[in-house]
């Protein structure tokens, strides 16, 4: 998956979104190897956030003007959430921009982070009650998503499914959205197949 990701995602133009009043966010999409299967860190979102508390999702937030771009966002947040070191992300693309409903528009950073052992991540405590992996696989079978019927956000309307990670959590939402994104570019549908 990494290979055919560091291969497709270079060539391709990613689409932004540029809506007023919509925020700029990135998130880091980390593909990490465990046994020859890719998995991808999530995290559990600490009880006492106001926004998408209790919530699953990807390590991430808001871009701050120190930033360069989405990806030093997305790294920054990876450090910041689950202790993720810049140092052991190499960065393979960015996929076309994701909206949330709670008014930003996410770039999904996509990353192979080497030499993370799953007992290496520090989450903060005040944002992240957990961090857990899933595999990419789970993602790979839409007919095994909880359909969640279409949204329509700010003139976009699309399919929103909710997946069941291995240890039972629910993932869903807009990070559900960009896992089928990185899934439909893997096995050829293109993003939001």
């Amino acid at each position: 998956m990494v290979k055919a990701l560091a291969d497709r995602l270079p060539a391709r133009a990613p689409a932004r979104l540029q809506l007023e009043g919509v925020r700029c966010a990135a998130v880091a999409v980390l593909l990490v190897d465990r046994g020859g299967a890719p998995f991808v860190p999530f995290t559990l979102r600490a009880e006492a956030l106001r926004a998408h508390s209790g919530q699953v999702s990807l390590p991430g937030g808001g871009c701050e003007k120190e930033d360069a771009d989405a990806v030093a966002t997305a790294l920054r947040e990876a450090e910041e959430e689950i202790g993720v070191s810049p140092s052991s992300v190499r960065v393979l693309g960015v996929l076309d921009d994701v909206v949330s409903s709670s008014g930003y528009a996410m770039t999904p950073v996509i990353g192979e982070l080497r030499g993370c052992r799953p007992d290496a991540y520090r989450p903060d405590a005040r944002e992240v009650a957990q961090v857990f992996e899933a595999p990419v696989a789970v993602f790979a079978d839409r007919r095994r998503a909880e359909w969640l019927g279409t949204r329509t956000y700010r003139g976009m309307t699309y399919e929103l499914r909710a997946y069941r990670s291995e240890d039972g959590h629910r993932i869903w939402g807009a990070t559900a959205r960009v896992m089928e994104a990185l899934v439909g570019l893997v096995v050829g549908e293109g993003e939001g197949a």
